[in-house]
């Protein structure tokens, strides 16, 4: 991947050294809470290894692609602040988005999602992207609306694998 951004950030592939500067926003309470409780916290050392394997890739790569980028300020020496994170499966795909609270309310996971549907629409075209997001999560769901996505019954979508019981499917067709 080349060196990528939009007005205010930088977009990097995702890889383990990400993992020491995400790990301290992935446990804060804040994030925490939108997070499948029954899943255990992960350890640096689980961040690393999941992040080494998104960088190599999926096992099915027929049947999947993945792509993972690491969110930056555009200023000097900032560290990451989030990661963008979409898995197509031929005529669809799912998105994901993790931001710090620190940067939530500020637009930059707006404006990193606008630059994300357009590095994956020319990725991987004609693709309708679904997303999954906790039922308390409004600030998530309101950006997802922002961006295009209309919410749709669990019954509507295809097997989600973000999906967790209770969260809202939401879906934007491609353009």
């Amino acid at each position: 991947m080349p060196l990528m951004q939009s007005r205010n950030l930088w977009f990097e592939p995702l890889t383990a050294a990400h993992a020491d500067e995400l790990f301290s926003i992935l446990v804060t309470p804040s994030v925490l809470a939108f997070i499948d409780p029954t899943e255990s916290l992960p350890t640096r050392a689980d961040l690393k290894a999941e992040y080494a394997s998104r960088a190599r890739g999926p096992v099915d790569s027929a049947n999947e692609r993945w792509f993972n980028v690491a969110v930056r300020l555009k200023t000097p020496l900032a560290p990451a602040i989030g990661r963008l994170e979409a898995t197509g499966y031929g005529e669809w795909g799912e998105v994901a988005y993790l931001f710090g609270e620190a940067w939530w309310g500020k637009g930059l996971a707006f404006e990193a999602m606008l630059w994300w549907h357009d590095y994956l629409a020319a990725a991987v075209p004609e693709t309708v992207w679904w997303a999954a997001v906790h039922p308390a999560n409004n600030r998530s769901s309101r950006l997802l609306a922002r961006l295009g996505y209309e919410e749709v019954e669990l019954s509507q979508a295809p097997n989600l694998g973000s999906y967790d019981p209770g969260d809202r499917c939401f879906v934007r067709s491609a353009p």
